[in-house]
């Protein structure tokens, strides 16, 4: 993969100068703060130093006035509420906190997520079924509802009133009871970029104030950074709040089944970040759901028996390594497919397709696949006669707008920018692979064909050290807006490299006197030789290991300096690896 490097326009030099000496920091930290909009010390103090009583008032939502008044009847009258969750992360943990929740304040309350093969996203007919048969008169969905208008009307013929409590798109809200959801059309909610299970906490925020109880809900502020970092949310604002405050709580005092499941994946649970979730726990929780029952994730997290945890986080564990020979099967399937559909000519979009996929795969491929050829990309298999599949796109493309474009060809579909499902019936599949690739070749700009790594400014490796590094993990959690910090240092000296593992490369490099490990993970090239000099493009990790603290480079990209020689003053470049 080529990428372009963008480097991140100059700050105003005494600005920065003026801001690093009343923090204190480095130049380049305060020029991060001022890229970042903290371009006052009183902004960066307030980025720093943000707390839960910074949080909006969850009253400022519209429909939560009608949803605590619905919720808090229910709870008088003992009415049977049922919380219906989705199979991801995102939507596993918001029922398990809804659950928790309305259990604590008495509640006659089940909770019910969808079989993902069987019923597909949202709320399914069949759950509105199991709904009415158990009694329920009250359903809440998490992380889905705003795309389910005909279930919430078949509940409502059957005595369910519904509250949605939701984050994705809609052109128009169901007729429930209450519509909880930041970006729906009319909603004055200052803070758009809440996850599922972060609209969830805001619901029961909101009802805890109704009963003077207002800080109940923050026992749940684990789950709900869980989410916002697996869901990839934007992580400013309100959802930086959130994250810093869950990370905390999971630090100091996890719940049995986050503790099981972190010790699962060998994760410290004192230096949780994004990154792991995203890579560690993320999957394991969704695994559950792509290959099988996703109510097992939820008894995970609910449970406060530790036995009980440590076995479903066994499970959970089982599931992954499942789910991952299965994803490796169906990307090098997929990957032959779309390499011959590139070879064709220059298409713009790939939409992938094969009845013998697991359709609780597909979307993680589909990640790999744009990674890989970069074209916004759609894997699609097929489930009991239905084509069913999940979407990916690239940076900058709304993949979301592109399907709506051919919503006369599907029967379901839902999701965001980025990423998407949907749903249509076999004998539409070739059209609907025509009409994308129309769509995209309209609206895709040759522009975001190509990757870009935004570089955020020139580093000196000589200036990482200690207190450099505690001031960049002050920026942290990092996450979409708030990304972490990507460097480049020109002309370094590679002292050495190998290949570990299948494809990662590993170095060691040199300037200024100073030597760093560094890792190129998923490395495509094999040309690289020791003893070159290297322009180099990464991001600084900080490891712990038998006591110590050592950090690593992580390599983004790295290209030949232009006319280097080696340490000998010789041309560069004598011994290659892996050819």
């Amino acid at each position: 993969m080529k990428y372009n490097w963008k480097l991140l326009g100059e700050s105003d030099d005494n600005l920065v100068q003026g801001l690093a000496r009343q923090l204190g920091v480095k130049p380049i930290l305060a020029r991060l703060l001022v890229q970042r909009g903290f371009d006052s010390a009183e902004k960066a103090n307030s980025f720093f130093f943000s707390s839960l009583k910074d949080q909006h008032d969850p009253f400022l939502m519209n429909g939560m006035s009608k949803a605590v008044e619905r919720v808090l009847t229910a709870l008088e009258r003992y009415e049977k509420i049922l919380v219906y969750g989705d199979y991801d992360v995102d939507g596993t943990t918001g029922a398990a906190l809804l659950y928790m929740f309305f259990r604590k304040l008495g509640a006659n309350v089940e909770f019910y997520i969808p079989d993902r093969l069987k019923e597909g996203y949202g709320i399914s007919s069949a759950g509105v079924e199991f709904a009415s048969a158990s009694g329920v008169t009250l359903l809440v969905s998490v992380d889905c509802g705003v795309a389910a208008g005909r279930e919430i009307e078949y509940a409502s013929s059957k005595g369910i009133d519904t509250i949605v409590c939701d984050h994705h798109e809609v052109e128009e809200t169901p007729n429930a009871v209450a519509v909880l959801d930041p970006i729906k059309p009319g909603c004055e909610y200052p803070f758009k970029f809440l996850s599922g299970c972060g609209v969830a906490y805001k619901f029961a925020k909101a009802v805890s104030m109704k009963l003077g109880k207002q800080d109940l809900p923050d026992e749940y502020l684990d789950l709900v950074a869980i989410a916002a970092a697996a869901d990839v949310v934007p992580l400013v604002g309100e959802n930086r709040i959130l994250v810093q405050a869950g990370f905390n709580a999971i630090a100091l005092q996890p719940r049995a089944g986050i503790k099981a499941l972190l010790e699962s994946s060998r994760v410290d649970v004192r230096r949780l970040t994004t990154g792991q979730v995203s890579f560690n726990i993320a999957p394991r929780i969704n695994a559950v759901g792509r290959l099988g029952d996703a109510k097992r994730a939820v008894e995970l997290l609910i449970t406060d028996n530790a036995d009980v945890a440590e076995e479903f986080a066994g499970i959970l564990d089982n599931e992954n390594s499942h789910r991952k020979l299965l994803d490796e099967k169906t990307f090098n399937e997929a990957f032959e497919m779309a390499s011959r559909m590139m070879a064709q000519g220059d298409r713009n979009s790939l939409v992938l397709h094969s009845d013998e996929w697991h359709p609780g795969v597909v979307g993680i491929v589909a990640s790999r696949i744009v990674e890989t050829f970069y074209r916004p990309t759609i894997m699609l298999a097929t489930v009991d006669g239905v084509v069913r599949g999940s979407a990916r796109s690239v940076a900058g493309y709304d993949i979301f707008a592109a399907i709506r474009e051919c919503s006369d060809l599907l029967t379901q579909f839902g999701g965001h920018k980025v990423a998407a499902g949907l749903a249509l019936p076999p004998e539409n599949l070739q059209k609907f692979i025509d009409t994308f690739e129309g769509v995209v070749s309209r609206t895709l700009s040759d522009d975001l064909k190509t990757p870009v790594i935004s570089i955020d400014s020139e580093l000196d490796l000589g200036d990482v050290n200690g207190e450099f590094m505690k001031t960049l993990k002050m920026f942290e959690p990092f996450g979409p807006q708030n990304a972490k910090p990507v460097f480049r240092t020109s002309n370094v000296y590679l002292a050495d490299a190998r290949i570990v593992g299948s494809s990662h490369l590993k170095m060691k490099l040199r300037s200024n006197g100073v030597t760093f490990d560094a890792i190129k993970f998923r490395n495509g090239d094999g040309s690289v030789k020791r003893g070159s000099r290297l322009d180099i493009v990464y991001s600084v990790d900080e490891n712990h290991y038998a006591g110590n603290v050592y950090y690593q480079l992580q390599l983004k990209d790295f290209r030949n300096s232009s006319g280097s020689e080696d340490a000998t003053g010789q041309p560069a470049g004598k011994e290659s690896l892996g050819g």
